[in-house]
């Protein structure tokens, strides 16, 4: 009968034999220890990283004058050097929040070739670009016309809204308007002078001089 063969001594290891496996051993395992120092690193930098100042929440514009200016006169001229309009003032205060211009004891005229126009009031609202000017308390624009003897047209109203790129003229309180002699009366007023149409709303009254005959 056959006996099982006998197993071998374990063969020992040299000391150089071992330091091998074990340098093998660790090489294997670097890029996953490299990985774990850049990660550790990583996750420190983060933590100790100088934190950006917050920033401070927007300050809300408060409706407070940014410029303005005292007893003012402003001209405007053409490019042939004829002056277009004039404006006086006591006072002007410009308005961040709103961008409007507030003016005290405005005073204006307009020139063209065929018409003066005069505007005055307590006060005057513009906003940024002009195109649109509110006339307050004591509120009058007057219209002559400087090639006919036309009857001048005067409107009277303690509010005024002119639009300039329409040529209006908007009221929703009383208006007093008069052409030479004549008067009108009226609760609100709408003007359009490109159309040449005049409304009048609520209670209206009219008071017409008769013109001599030829």
């Amino acid at each position: 009968m056959n006996s099982l063969p006998r197993p071998l001594p374990a063969t020992t290891l040299s000391l150089g034999r071992r330091l091998y496996k074990a340098w093998d051993f660790a090489l294997s395992y670097m890029p996953l220890l490299m990985l774990s120092l850049l990660l550790l690193l990583s996750i420190w930098l983060v933590r100790n990283a100088p934190t950006s100042p917050q920033a401070e929440p927007p300050v809300p514009v408060s409706h407070t004058a940014d410029y303005e200016f005292t007893r003012f006169t402003l001209r405007s001229y053409g490019i042939n050097g004829r002056i277009l309009s004039a404006m006086k003032g006591e006072r002007a205060q410009h308005f961040q929040d709103t961008l409007n211009t507030l003016v005290q004891q405005p005073d204006v005229w307009i020139f063209s070739d065929k018409r003066l126009t005069k505007a005055r009031a307590k006060q005057a609202l513009t906003n940024e670009d002009g195109s649109q000017v509110q006339l307050i308390g004591s509120a009058m624009v007057k219209r002559d016309d400087l090639t006919s003897p036309a009857k001048p047209e005067q409107i009277n109203s303690d509010f005024l809204h002119f639009y300039a790129d329409t040529d209006t003229v908007v009221s929703h309180l009383p208006v007093s308007i008069t052409r030479g002699q004549d008067t009108f009366f009226a609760d609100s007023l709408y003007a359009d002078n490109v159309n040449q149409v005049l409304q009048l709303k609520g209670r209206v009254k009219v008071k017409i001089f008769p013109t001599d005959s030829p």
